[in-house]
């Protein structure tokens, strides 16, 4: 077991609420599972169904999708003094997968079940509340950004197409 698992816990923000609460870390860090991947292994496939959320506790991994030529192209690279997850989605619905996750040095992860969460979350409802609350405000962000991206691209698609200079 990752011995530092309860003092990494209340420094990711999708458990910002409970920082302070040694109980419900405790609670939370029995929830999961820690997983050791191997450089260059995959840990999620674009495609694929999801059911598990990954928190970085170790290590590197790089986030990647696929072109419309089938070529992978890397979108960032996460780092374990980041204090990130990926994967929020899952505990939400099972649909595919957006991207793949690759570990770019060896890791360890914390992983959490998708029906263990639900399980989770209908034992101590406040706490799934909250939690649930943080994914929420992650995937809004995600979604207020692919808007600006959105409005960008369409912008400079408008301007190419009417030959003129890009205003950034």
């Amino acid at each position: 077991m990752y011995e530092k698992l309860e003092e990494r816990l209340p420094n990711i923000p999708l458990f910002a609420d409970f920082a302070g609460d040694k109980a419900a870390i405790e609670q939370i860090a029995i929830l999961g599972s820690v997983r050791r991947f191997d450089q260059g292994a995959h840990i999620i496939d674009e495609g694929d169904e999801g059911d598990f959320l990954y928190i970085l506790l170790a290590g590197s991994v790089r986030i990647q999708k696929t072109t419309l030529q089938n070529q992978p192209y890397t979108v960032v690279i996460l780092e374990e003094e980041q204090n990130v997850y990926f994967g929020e989605i899952a505990m939400i619905d099972r649909d595919t997968r957006s991207a793949t996750v690759v570990a770019e040095t060896a890791c360890l992860l914390f992983s959490i079940y998708r029906d263990d969460f639900l399980a989770f979350c209908e034992a101590n409802p406040y706490m799934g509340y909250k939690i649930t609350m943080q994914i929420a405000a992650k995937i809004a962000a995600s979604l207020r950004k692919m808007n600006r991206d959105v409005i960008t691209l369409f912008e400079a698609l408008v301007s190419e197409v009417e030959g003129e200079a890009l205003p950034f």
